[in-house]
């Protein structure tokens, strides 16, 4: 019986200790990141540069906006604009609404502590963790605030057109910063032009058009309740609200997979 013999090896060469032969060329790993971030800086600037540049066109629309709900939905209130000047800079108009609310009395504020009482016994029964805190939070908060008014003589110094017009300059900045937010984040992590765009899109229409009706959400609210549940409205619907949102719309955006516009060649 004839065993195969293994196969013999080659003549072993030894490794020299210094290699002749040309490296492969490795390129810079830092470029694709500067590449990003050129990018990313440069789109977060255009986009708030045409968002200056819009903002009569803005303001404009957003006036509109507040006197058709409030006539659709018939309150006694009226628009009122104010110039806003950052420096020698116009950012088109300050828009508030005015409405002509008598000071919280006594009995408004009883009503609202036994609404306070009776919105933290229901919070025992949500079973959601954040819901449930979140309540309580407001509840507390909004009872602090009725006894500084009932302390106050019943006395509420800020008015709806304040509240409404402080709202309206939170919303501009975050319109404004959204951008610079985005350019932060959102364009360095995604690669899709497409991607970039139709979530800067998705993002600045949101917040463009839900600000008109954030004001007069406010308005009918204070004007259905009292003037007391303005501090709250504050709290719960205002910046925090704003913020919250921001990040879920970011958070979705994120899952977006990734697009791309092929020519056919």
């Amino acid at each position: 019986m004839n065993i195969p013999s293994p196969p013999q090896a080659g003549p072993q060469h030894p490794r020299p200790l210094f290699s002749t032969r040309k490296p492969r060329q490795v390129g810079p790993v830092g470029l694709p990141m500067l590449d990003r971030v050129v990018q990313s800086a440069t789109l977060g600037i255009a986009l708030t540069v045409i968002l200056v540049l819009a903002l009569d066109l803005l303001t404009g629309m957003w006036q509109a906006a507040l006197s058709n709900l409030i006539d659709a939905l018939s309150l006694n209130a009226k628009v009122i604009s104010r110039d806003l000047h950052i420096g020698h800079a116009s950012l088109g108009l300050r828009l508030g609404i005015s409405m002509e609310n008598a000071a919280p009395n006594t009995q408004a504020l009883m009503l609202h502590g036994i609404m306070c009482i009776g919105i933290f016994g229901i919070s025992w029964a949500v079973t959601s963790m954040p819901l449930r805190c979140g309540l309580r939070i407001l509840c507390v908060l909004h009872a602090l605030g009725l006894m500084m008014i009932a302390a106050r003589g019943n006395a509420f110094p800020y008015s709806l057109l304040e509240h409404t017009q402080v709202l309206y300059n939170t919303s501009l900045i975050g319109i404004l910063l959204t951008p610079g937010l985005l350019a932060a984040g959102f364009f360095l992590v995604e690669r899709s032009w497409v991607n970039r765009l139709a979530a800067s899109a998705l993002i600045l229409s949101f917040e463009i058009i839900a600000l008109p009706f954030k004001l007069v959400l406010h308005s009918v609210l204070v004007a259905l309740l009292s003037p007391a549940v303005i501090p709250v409205l504050f709290l719960g619907g205002g910046p925090v609200l704003d913020i919250l949102l921001l990040g879920a719309l970011y958070a979705w955006v994120l899952t977006w997979p990734q697009l791309k516009f092929r020519l056919k060649t």
